[in-house]
């Protein structure tokens, strides 16, 4: 009986002198701004300028934004905030704002992608400790019973290894939620590229469709106005003059002219209609590539062709890629700038393309270009690349190019078809 008792008096005295960490209505508040930054910087692309401060009130927050985040942050606030935040931990806090708030409907899908923020920014919070609980009363005595020294020596031990089993499962739920939480943002950058590549890459075929209709219209409207010139020459007396013959000689000339200038033009595109549909197969054959291979795996460099040997003539050779140097990437996906050569300052990415129309392009390999992208990745890379985490450049020193983008040339201007896939070092 007196080791029961011992035991319980150490218990006690074990819960009293640990702190218990509760939530006051200030740090529930800082929560709710960390959440609501976050929330409206991802919900909309052009609100960069809220990196710049550190919001620590709703009242501090709602003062700085603009139009476009004062209408997203009323879906935000219309998400009801629990009223009991006084009996929660510090775990309780992180699980709401970080989990539970993002489950909401009225939230923006795009917002929603902020959780891994959210979750980093309130891990990093202090929760207070309020004042030590006061000292519990005595139990009772117990009815005097026969000790039992077994179980009294066992009773410490598997009170201990319960609570670490517990502690050990709440460490494997967070973990699992990360990382879930990773891949669906993986998952939604994939699937948009592969929307965007697919949508554009038709409406290249389309136009081509369009024009060779237009072309072959042409063709039965010159065989049609050829074969009305030719009857009159059939019917024609051998007694007509020889200007009539030499004027309708010419007019045939000149109509059959304008029937090999259709054909050779018809020829001319049906061999772009071709080559764009190899372009589309090899563009759906890299899309399949993509979707099979792991996430975050360095795509394998092709294998290098074998030489041709000087003295071979290439058949139907293609002109020689030409290298063209464009700058970021706007919120409407077109290149602001493009240079014929490298200009420091301005030059972010390279594209190759042999037509003038479509290319292909990746960042400039500089530590300068370097630089400048890790300092500002959502100007710099995020229109113009994609990532696991695009803004998480903390400690990183080099950016690597695993897949070239896609862009193509366009009322005057480079827009971005696929963008280019990269990761940090």
């Amino acid at each position: 009986m007196t080791g029961i008792k011992k035991i319980i008096t150490v218990a006690l005295l074990a819960v009293m002198a640990l702190p218990a960490l509760a939530v006051t209505e200030k740090e529930m508040e800082e929560a709710r701004a960390i959440t609501a930054q976050a929330y409206l910087r991802y919900a909309n692309d052009g609100s960069g300028y809220l990196d710049e401060f550190r919001a620590t009130s709703m009242s501090q927050l709602e003062s700085k934004l603009k139009t476009k985040e004062k209408e997203n942050i009323k879906a935000f606030k219309s998400v009801k905030v629990p009223g009991d935040y006084a009996s929660w931990d510090k775990a309780k806090l992180l699980e709401f704002w970080g989990v539970t708030f993002f489950t909401s409907p009225n939230l923006a899908e795009k917002g929603k992608l902020a959780r891994t923020r959210v979750k980093q920014r309130i891990s990093a919070m202090t929760v207070a400790a309020p004042a030590p609980v006061e000292t519990a009363e005595k139990p009772a005595p117990e009815p005097q019973a026969t000790p039992d020294p077994v179980k009294e020596q066992s009773a410490e031990p598997q009170a201990t290894a319960s609570d670490a089993a517990t502690v050990q499962e709440a460490v494997l739920e967070k973990q699992e939620e990360i990382l879930a939480d990773q891949n669906a943002i993986a998952q939604d950058t994939e699937e948009r590229q592969y929307k965007k590549e697919d949508s554009g890459t038709w409406i290249y075929v389309l136009v081509l469709v369009v024009l060779i209709g237009v072309v072959i219209w042409l063709v039965v409207f010159a065989a049609n106005m050829m074969k009305k010139q030719s009857e009159p020459l059939e019917n024609q007396s051998t007694g007509n003059s020889g200007n009539s013959e030499a004027g309708n000689t010419k007019e045939i000339a000149e109509t059959r002219k304008q029937l090999i200038a259709a054909q050779t033009a018809l020829n001319e595109y049906k061999a772009a209609l071709e080559e764009s549909r190899e372009e589309n197969r090899r563009l759906q054959a890299e899309i399949r590539k993509l979707k099979e291979a792991p996430r975050n795996t360095p795509q394998p460099a092709p294998a290098a062709s074998a030489p041709v040997a000087a003295t071979a003539k290439p058949q139907n050779a293609r002109p020689a890629p030409s290298a063209i140097y464009l700058g970021r990437v706007n919120g409407r996906g077109l290149f602001v700038r493009a240079d014929r050569r490298f200009n420091p300052g301005h030059s972010i990415y390279r594209l190759e393309t042999r037509d003038g129309l479509v290319g292909t392009f990746h960042l400039v390999n500089t530590p300068e270009v370097t630089d400048i992208a890790l300092a500002n990745p959502v100007e710099y890379l995020s229109g113009g690349c994609s990532a696991i985490d695009i803004e998480d450049t903390a400690g990183a020193q080099a950016i690597i190019t695993e897949n070239a983008g896609t862009a193509m040339f366009e009322n005057g201007t480079w827009k971005v078809l696929r963008k280019s896939r990269i990761r940090f070092e």
